[in-house]
């Protein structure tokens, strides 16, 4: 008997689309990346890495699902 797949849309997982705070350049991000990301204009520091999700320090404009 084949299995069935369940897929849902509730994974905690997303994409987030930030606006640097200081020059206002917009990027994506991974909303659990394992490393520090720095904005590529200014240098300032958008996210803060903790034990499970990023600790985001910039405005967040969209959500984005994967």
């Amino acid at each position: 008997m084949p299995k069935i797949i369940k897929i849902s849309h509730t994974e905690k997982s997303k994409f987030l689309k930030v606006k640097c705070p200081r020059c206002k350049n917009e990027q994506m991000i991974f909303g659990k990346s394992a490393m520090q990301i720095k904005c590529p204009e200014c240098n300032r520091l958008l996210t803060k890495t903790t034990g499970g999700k990023t600790k985001i320090r910039a405005l967040i404009t969209k959500v984005l699902w994967r």
